[in-house]
């Protein structure tokens, strides 16, 4: 992980990386495209066994619009769902941040550009972030004021994070963990 630095034995910088989140939006884009195209050779299966079995399917209709629609409204159902989580996936990936996500200190800890000192921190740990993103890393100060960031979007293992807290804050604080495991 060379892209987090250890300035001397003062402190712990950790960079943005939005790789990961643009990565899983590519990935819904992707399942977005592949359902469409799915959907369209579908549309374009059943008009052609209309067209086929047409006078067959004539003496009763009923019973074929009703597979026909169930199987086009199973797929759109399926573009939509996917249409909305790509939205949402490129919402995250447009708000990842840039420069120093975390700086962790003698003094206590920066995250998300909101510096905290160990004085004024009342727990730092993971929180469930919203469908498709993942986990938060999220710090509480004694205010109730909270300040989060997607841990995907930091280079370092949370335990990692946990053992640098640890020994940052001389055994006052760790990363819980917790929600990873839910």
């Amino acid at each position: 992980m060379d892209r987090v630095s250890q300035q001397g034995a003062d402190e712990l910088v950790v960079p943005y990386d939005a790789g990961p989140a643009q990565e899983r939006a590519e990935r819904w884009r992707r399942m977005l495209r592949g359902r469409l195209l799915s959907l369209g050779i579908s549309v374009v299966v059943l008009i052609v066994v209309f067209v086929w079995q047409h006078e067959r399917l004539a003496e009763n209709p009923a019973p074929t619009f009703i597979v026909y629609g169930l199987i086009l409204l199973a797929g759109v159902g399926w573009v939509v769902g996917l249409w909305i989580g790509y939205r949402r996936a490129k919402r995250i990936a447009d708000a990842s941040g840039a420069g120093t996500a975390l700086r962790i200190s003698r003094w206590g800890i920066e995250l998300a550009g909101q510096p905290i000192g160990w004085p004024q921190l009342a727990r730092l740990g993971t929180v469930k972030g919203s469908w498709p993103g993942g986990p938060l890393l999220q710090a509480t100060r004694t205010d109730g004021s909270t300040v989060a960031v997607p841990l995907e979007q930091l280079p370092v293992l949370p335990a990692t994070l946990d053992s640098t807290v640890r020994a940052y804050s001389g055994g006052r604080f760790g990363v819980d963990l917790s929600e990873l495991d839910a």
